[in-house]
């Protein structure tokens, strides 16, 4: 079994992989895989000509005889890939695959500004990391930088670090800014005093 507690490095996978499928054609649903399967599960998809997106980062590997830098998944488990109706009696026959996350009975729909935000992030070169439990404060939005437009969650005790989830799976990725003022709240707070400190600040 490798050890854990190695160092880790930052890989920037820039979006999904592009599919025969039309411009808004289909939906982003959210594949659960077994575990170590989800490289095979993207293979499975890209083969078949469908958008398919595993976003992963890279992480060193200790054994007891050598070391080995490996593409491991931001969110284990879990592939989307952007399907009409009809291809998912076939994309649930990939290897590994188990089933789709469902709400009300039905495959849920993947909200695309989320991933766009998680396309973003791995694009940045900013630090990201996996986040497998969320501690999710404030919506907000990143108004500089590479990552300016994205919207995600602040995490308290953290000013400059944000939560970019995705909601369908409950997952998120914890990408940190170089500063608190790269961000301002999306929905501010009805009241306020004017001696206030900001929103996001006064999480502290």
């Amino acid at each position: 079994m490798p050890d854990e507690s190695q160092s880790r490095v930052c890989d920037s996978q820039a979006g999904g992989l592009p599919g025969n499928n039309l411009e808004g054609d289909g939906h982003w649903l959210a594949g659960y895989t077994r575990s170590h399967y989800e490289h095979k599960v993207r293979d499975f998809y890209q083969q078949r000509g469908w958008e398919v997106f595993l976003p992963t980062y890279r992480s060193w590997r200790r054994w007891s005889d050598r070391r080995k830098l490996l593409d491991l998944p931001l969110f284990p488990s879990y592939v989307f890939v952007r399907l009409r109706e009809a291809d998912r009696y076939r994309a649930v026959q990939a290897p590994g695959f188990l089933w789709f996350v469902t709400q009300d009975h039905r495959p849920a729909i993947v909200n695309d500004q989320e991933l766009q935000a998680i396309r973003q992030a791995l694009a940045s070169g900013l630090q990201y990391d996996p986040m497998p439990t969320l501690h999710l404060g404030d919506e907000v939005e990143i108004i500089d930088g590479p990552m300016r437009g994205a919207h995600g969650r602040l995490i308290r005790k953290e000013l400059n670090a944000v939560a970019l989830v995705v909601s369908a799976i409950n997952g998120g990725v914890k990408i940190t800014l170089p500063d608190a003022t790269s961000i301002r709240p999306l929905h501010p707070p009805a009241r306020q005093s004017r001696m206030a400190a900001p929103a996001f600040s006064r999480a502290l």
